[in-house]
């Protein structure tokens, strides 16, 4: 029961990521879109650069979500009860 309530909070977390992730790309890139097409390149260099560089940004930190929702969800399916962690540390042996 415990391992079905941590599976779905997985899932939910998983399909956030992707979700948000999904609909900030797609938001920044009808922002680019229309600041390119409406404000213009040639009106105003700096306040053009500072806009598009700021979209530019979130559509990269969208992708960084989308790819994290999706890694998260093969290692899920990888190992379904639970991500291992690192190995055992074991003592050093002297002689």
């Amino acid at each position: 029961m415990k391992a079905d309530k941590e599976i779905r909070k997985v899932r939910q977390a998983i399909y956030f990521d992707c979700i948000l992730g999904g609909s900030l790309s797609i938001g920044s890139i009808t922002a680019i879109i229309i600041r390119t097409f409406e404000v213009g390149i040639f009106e105003n260099y700096v306040t053009y650069a500072l806009g598009l560089g700021f979209w530019i940004f979130m559509f990269i930190c969208s992708l960084v979500l989308i790819y994290e929702g999706i890694h998260t969800y093969f290692l899920e399916k990888k190992h379904p009860e639970g991500i291992p962690s690192k190995k055992p540390v074991k003592a050093p042996v002297f002689s």
